[in-house]
């Protein structure tokens, strides 16, 4: 449980530093480069936390997936951003691509060799 803690919490520092880069980069964009690089460190270290229970493709993937689909909503209700189709089809692909591959992952046994 507390690797998905980790992962989730590395999913939310990446949207945070992401989102900065927007809100912080025209204007002051050293305060960008503060956020975004002290969120984004603290994104790979938790992710690395996740990584020793987790499987690398299943963290890594939902760390994007749900990442991307994160900042996509909140840039379009924030920010004002568009989003079609298309790309509404593509984020159901990526979430359904992690679904796909955490479903298609298994610990191994405690006794096997597998």
């Amino acid at each position: 449980m507390r690797a998905w803690l980790a992962l989730f919490s590395a999913i939310a520092c990446e949207v945070t530093g992401t989102l900065a880069l927007k809100v912080f980069g025209v204007h002051t964009p050293w305060l960008a480069v503060l956020v975004t690089g002290g969120t984004v460190v603290l994104s790979y270290m938790l992710l690395s936390l996740a990584f020793r229970r987790i499987p690398v493709a299943v963290a890594f993937a939902v760390w994007e997936a749900l990442g991307l689909a994160l900042i996509t909503v909140l840039g379009t209700t924030l920010l004002g951003e568009h989003l079609g189709g298309p790309q509404l089809l593509a984020l159901l692909g990526l979430l359904l691509g992690a679904r796909l591959l955490h479903s298609g992952t298994h610990a191994p046994s405690a006794g096997g060799t597998g």
